[in-house]
């Protein structure tokens, strides 16, 4: 399956939808999507050294959505945007990523959090299909 996603704006929130082979593919089209929206652009290239990240969760859903979140702290923390990503292992429970991003001098604040709400992941005939709601 080609990576892909679909991005629906609701009034205060953002709804992905991500198709990829394995979860780690996803997790890269989710992080991939996330810097852009909190660019407002595509990303440009990565600098400086990579980032490991680490989540867990008790599935892949709880997965996502703490992958996500991070991001999102680390955009906020660490005035750091994560856009270029090397999958180091993912399970149901685990993501283990290198992650190259981009400075900015103010925290992005575009996405506050990635939510439970509609979330869910599905086989697909290729792969996976995931839709995962953000809070903007």
């Amino acid at each position: 399956m080609r990576p892909s996603l679909e991005i629906i704006e609701h009034p205060g929130e953002v709804r992905l939808r991500l198709r990829a082979a394995t979860p780690g593919d996803l997790a890269v089209v989710a992080g991939r999507a996330l810097a852009e929206l909190e660019l407002g652009r595509a990303p440009g290239p990565a600098e400086g050294p990579p980032r490991q990240i680490v989540v867990q969760g008790r599935d892949r859903e709880a997965v996502l959505v703490h992958w996500l979140n991070e991001l999102i702290y680390l955009a906020e923390a660490d005035r750091w945007v994560a856009s270029d990503f090397t999958v180091e292992a993912a399970s149901e429970t685990e993501l283990r990523m290198r992650a190259r991003g981009v400075a900015v001098d103010e925290a992005p604040s575009r996405v506050k959090a990635a939510t439970f709400h509609g979330l869910h992941i599905v086989p697909a005939a290729d792969g996976l299909v995931a839709d995962v709601v953000l809070d903007v």
